[in-house]
């Protein structure tokens, strides 16, 4: 599997209100990936309201295929008070994934390696009491 660029954010208690402000950061943060930074967001938005993507204790998987991203990447960051993500779930570890819109094995690929890893406690845990730079070594690691 080709290495993968994974960015870390710092999630601060202005920004955490909302998921969109957190995934409107996020994709600002991965501009140098994308064509428009809008029109991934737009596309993320929209997924979200297709399915939660808070599926794990404490994280939430928001993603999209978009014909906005240039090359698929991953986000990542935390906020350990938690963020409200959907039905009052409180989520504390953000993972966002970007593919392009016609990079079916890629990004299905990214998210089950990912999954793979996140069904262990034991890692979940370790990115939990990582800070964030290394919490993105500790993703982009998965890749390399």
């Amino acid at each position: 599997m080709q290495s993968i660029p994974v960015l870390s954010v710092e999630l601060t208690s202005d920004i955490v209100n909302q998921k969109s402000s957190v995934i409107h950061l996020m994709s600002n943060a991965s501009q140098n990936y994308l064509t428009n930074v809008e029109t991934f967001f737009d596309d993320v938005m929209a997924h979200e309201q297709e399915m939660e993507t808070d599926v794990l204790p404490d994280v939430a998987l928001p993603h999209a295929k978009s014909s906005a991203v240039k090359t698929p990447f991953i986000v990542v960051g935390k906020y350990l008070d938690g963020i409200i993500w959907n039905n009052g779930n409180q989520v504390k570890l953000v993972i966002m994934i970007g593919a392009p819109e016609h990079a079916d094995k890629a990004h299905l690929a990214i998210i089950a390696k990912l999954a793979t890893h996140l069904a262990d406690d034991d890692f979940i845990a370790t990115l939990l009491n990582s800070d964030t730079q290394s919490l993105a070594d500790k993703v982009r690691g998965l890749y390399e």
